[in-house]
């Protein structure tokens, strides 16, 4: 069994999430091996009568690649689906949102509930890495809420004044804890 690992990242263009042709060199021969569309990391992948000649027959055998897939900086693989995190700002938490979300297929837009919490994920069903045989898989959508280091001043006073109303405490559940 021999290890092939892609040089390129998951989905560089739209067409490789539908599968892509790659070349490989095995001793003096090269070939070409389709890659179908749904190879994930650990997916094999069997071309016939490319293996090593069999001791007792010399006919050849079928080689196996098992697909390896570099490390993508923004989409990871969690079973059929595909993770990323989205920064979030705290007035799009709060109040809700709808923002753009990088798919493999390009950008999509998605509604974000008001009152999120960051970590919290949503779903994009069908926007995640193809399947085997059929459809796609989802798109999962980790939402951080970040907040901001440099403000204006208006942003400074809006912020202070909201501070100064709020009724809301995070903490209120943590009142009553003891060692």
């Amino acid at each position: 069994m021999l290890g092939f690992t892609s040089q390129e990242s998951p989905c560089v263009h739209a067409g490789e999430c539908q599968g892509v042709q790659k070349r490989l060199q095995l001793d003096d021969e090269t070939i070409n091996v389709r890659i179908p569309p749904g190879a994930k990391p650990g997916s094999r992948i069997r071309v016939k009568g490319k293996g090593r000649p069999s001791p007792f027959s010399q006919a050849r055998g079928d080689l196996y690649l098992t697909i390896e897939l570099l490390p993508h900086p923004f989409f990871r693989f969690e079973g059929d689906d595909i993770v990323t995190e989205i920064p979030i700002r705290p007035d799009e938490a709060v109040l809700g949102s709808q923002i753009k979300v990088p798919t493999p297929d390009g950008s999509v837009t998605m509604s974000v509930p008001g009152g999120v919490r960051s970590g919290q994920s949503l779903r994009l069903r069908g926007k995640g890495w193809p399947k085997p045989k059929d459809g796609r898989g989802d798109q999962i959508v980790k939402l951080q809420i970040v907040s901001p280091k440099d403000i204006s001043q208006i942003e400074r006073d809006c912020y202070e004044k909201i501070r100064a109303n709020s009724s809301f405490n995070p903490r209120a559940n943590l009142e009553e804890v003891r060692l």
